[in-house]
């Protein structure tokens, strides 16, 4: 069985897969503290896109990925628009997004690669970090889905051109869905309800209704979708810690009303 848990670098949290580590994959899903922003975005933010004074969102990144002795500029980020598009990768955009937002690849909210000593980067604070990895054809992806990107199956595509691409196949694929807003939290109007059970019909227990509000489970979601899309029951962990209940681990913009930092999911083979 696939676990997730805590580790700790010169005082920077942040969620790992071990056992992935000792197969050649370097990933992280960072929790606030330990870095350089102030308020609202204190302190660890890695956002580039939120307000916060730039030169502090790089002297974080470059922090954290000290923590594998690498550079910032071996990051490869894209730009998040909630949508379902999954970018191919490899060593000519190293360091796109890196330094700059508007540098990110533009209109895709996920990526895969096989390169070595690239690292995928994306910032999530609510929506849910999917990250994927071929231990045998050592093949990684990285995406973004949000409630938009859930209802677009972000997953599947990933999954899909990872097999296509790389000849990796689901039953060898591995997963970590991180840390997000939770079943607990997630509250969403009637009309979105509708169109979520029309959606994903046969997906049971992802919808709860709680005193006529409706909330919607995206993480079971995304995990149902894994499984649809063939990866193994034992090959997918899952982090069901809650960000909006947890802005002293995490930032999130439903608990924090929009005004705040962003978390960094990171994978690179090493």
């Amino acid at each position: 069985m696939l676990n997730w848990k805590w580790e700790d670098s010169d005082g920077i949290k942040y969620i790992t897969v071990p056992e992935w580590g000792k197969q050649g994959a370097d990933m992280m899903f960072t929790a606030r503290h330990q870095g350089y922003s102030i308020a609202p975005y204190d302190s660890l933010n890695l956002g580039l896109h939120v307000g916060d004074e730039a030169d502090k969102v790089i002297k974080n990144r470059q922090k954290i990925m000290s923590i594998w002795g690498r550079s910032i500029n071996d990051l490869i980020c894209c730009e998040q628009i909630h949508g379902n598009k999954v970018a191919v990768v490899d060593d000519s955009v190293r360091g796109r997004g890196a330094l700059k937002h508007n540098d990110s690849m533009p209109g895709h909210d996920g990526m895969i690669t096989n390169t070595p000593g690239l690292y995928l980067a994306l910032f999530f604070a609510d929506c849910l970090p999917v990250f994927l990895f071929d231990p045998v054809n050592k093949v990684i992806a990285l995406v973004h889905s949000g409630w938009k990107g859930t209802m677009g199956k972000i997953v599947l595509q990933a999954v899909d051109k990872m097999n296509s691409q790389y000849r990796a196949e689901p039953k060898n694929i591995q997963a970590l869905i991180g840390p997000g807003i939770a079943k607990c939290c997630f509250e969403i109007n009637q009309e979105l309800a509708d169109r979520v059970s029309n959606e994903f019909a046969g997906f049971d227990n992802i919808m709860h209704v709680n005193n006529d509000r409706n909330f919607w489970d995206l993480t079971g979601t995304n995990y149902l979708l894994l499984r649809r899309a063939g990866l193994q029951a034992n090959n997918i962990a899952v982090c069901e810690l809650c960000t909006k209940c947890h802005t002293d681990i995490f930032f999130s913009y439903r608990g924090e009303a929009g005004d705040t930092g962003r978390m960094a999911a990171v994978i690179g083979l090493a």
